[in-house]
């Protein structure tokens, strides 16, 4: 069993995995690498310890890195993983984050003319923010963090042995692709994941679709079983 979570993020998943009997290599696919201008990061630090933003929004914990201790008291919208990965209370939690469900959730709470932020990756599609600007709303997004990709999980696989690999991001996908053979089990973290692998040709035999550490576990469990599943 393949872990390729970021070294850093990887210990929940190898211990659910463990729990539930398997053997679990880990061996990254990508790293987070922060990526704040200085003085960037200085200024949100601060219009956060003053309340001047609305609403923040946080696609993943990675969106967080550099203001973790400045976001108790914020209005939060994020998903139930990341809420729990940097405990705290969100305003709005969803089971599984995306751009669609965070808008869909905002609609009735933005009015014209709110601040909200959304801390982002360098890489990724700008859905939240065009919905947000569509919508009145004076948006900060800067850029908190960047990935970068590991060697370690495309190497472990080509050595062999693996039956099954957990992948949890687009990412984590580009950079095994070329190394997943046609006999390993591939389970995806969220649907994004899943259509990333498929797009690189990939066969998909599970999907969690709560983006949560025990859902990828369970979704393990029942693609082992033979089917490619929602969980």
């Amino acid at each position: 069993m393949l872990n390729t979570r970021p070294r850093e993020q990887a210990a929940e998943l190898s211990r659910l995995l463990s729990q539930a009997g398997f053997d679990v290599v880990e061996a990254p696919a990508i790293e987070i690498v922060p990526a704040w201008e200085p003085t960037e990061l200085d200024s949100v630090r601060d219009d956060l310890a003053q309340h001047a933003f609305d609403w923040v929004v946080l696609a993943s914990q990675n969106a967080a890195n550099g203001l973790e201790d400045r976001l108790r008291g914020a209005n939060l919208v994020c998903g139930s993983s990341t809420a729990h990965a940097l405990g705290l209370t969100p305003a709005l939690q969803l089971d599984r984050f995306s751009a669609t469900a965070a808008l869909e959730a905002l609609r009735p709470l933005l009015q014209s003319g709110q601040r909200v932020l959304v801390p982002r990756a360098a890489q990724g599609r700008d859905e939240l923010i065009d919905g947000l600007h569509q919508r009145g709303i004076e948006i900060t997004a800067p850029v908190a963090y960047t990935t970068s990709i590991v060697a370690a999980s495309a190497q472990r696989l080509r050595e062999g042995g693996i039956d099954v690999v957990t992948v949890c991001s687009p990412s984590a996908v580009r950079c095994l692709a070329s190394a997943i053979d046609t006999d390993s089990i591939l389970v995806c973290l969220g649907e994004t994941t899943a259509e990333a692998a498929r797009l690189a040709g990939l066969r998909v035999d599970g999907v969690a679709q709560r983006t949560t550490m025990s859902a990828l576990v369970e979704a393990v469990k029942v693609a082992l079983a033979g089917n490619e599943v929602a969980v």
